[in-house]
């Protein structure tokens, strides 16, 4: 198993963007997608931003080897058997492979300075994640129509992630936060209101991303207990009306249906 028995969301932050959106996930569709999530914070585990380059090669190496050996339904380590049994694996299988390709992308340009195909490829990783999600929740079906907002939201995501992560990145905040504004406005305007309560994570994260988008600009030392309780229930209120809204949305079509 991944996650602690007393876990609702295994294999995300508590209070992260990843964590509400796992949090309003159909519990028949939450492990696969936690496993998903996992991946990425094995991914940002293994980094690119510090350690010896061959070591990060090596481990980037096996996770590569390790999703093809997923691919076969010959998956060994726990996240990967976490998805051995899912439906939309054909659809997802390049995507996954991508957030790898991404991460060694990110270690070369780390070395090399390079900040911004550190961030490009940082967005790209957050936008294959996403991506994968979509792709997982409609089983693959049309899975054209949800991607590329869901890539969207996803790249936007982890570029306000980055902001609110890294000090180094506040000087160019007048040029990156538009940026992360525009991304996250098209993707959420992008998602097919007919897909919109399946979909639901996707719009939770998006949601929870926009609202902190809005934050600080430089990072903060943990608030005071009450600041910190106060966020999570604004974070957890947008969170619910994000996803109750999006199952409201698409009940007057349903009910016509059953006419």
């Amino acid at each position: 198993m991944i996650r602690g028995e007393q876990d609702p969301v295994p294999g995300v932050a508590e209070g992260s963007a990843a964590y509400y959106a796992l949090l309003f996930t159909p519990k028949s569709r939450r492990d696969a997608l936690a496993a998903v999530f996992a991946l990425g914070r094995e991914l940002d585990r293994i980094s690119i931003r510090r350690g010896e380059p061959s070591v990060i090669q090596t481990k980037l190496r096996w996770w590569d080897e390790e999703i093809r050996r997923l691919i076969k339904r010959e998956a060994r380590h726990p996240i990967t058997r976490a998805l051995v049994s899912e439906a939309s694996l054909a659809g997802i299988e390049g995507l996954l492979l991508e957030m790898v390709a991404c991460t060694a992308s990110l270690a070369q340009s780390v070395v090399a300075a390079d900040d911004n195909k550190t961030i490009e490829m940082d967005c790209r990783r957050g936008a294959a994640l996403l991506g994968t999600v979509a792709v997982m929740l409609t089983d693959g079906r049309d899975a054209d129509q949800v991607l590329i907002p869901a890539r969207n939201i996803g790249a936007a995501g982890r570029l306000i992630d980055l902001l609110r992560s890294e000090p180094a990145l506040q000087s160019s905040r007048h040029l990156l936060q538009p940026e992360a504004t525009a991304g996250l406005a098209e993707g959420l305007a992008g998602v097919p209101r007919e897909r919109h309560a399946e979909l639901a994570p996707i719009l939770v994260y998006g949601e929870i991303q926009r609202r902190r988008l809005g934050g600080p600009d430089l990072p903060q030392e943990p608030g005071s207990r009450l600041t910190r309780a106060f966020d999570t229930l604004r974070d957890l209120g947008t969170a619910w009306r994000t996803a109750r809204r999006a199952v409201r949305e698409q009940a007057p079509s349903q009910h016509r249906e059953t006419k």
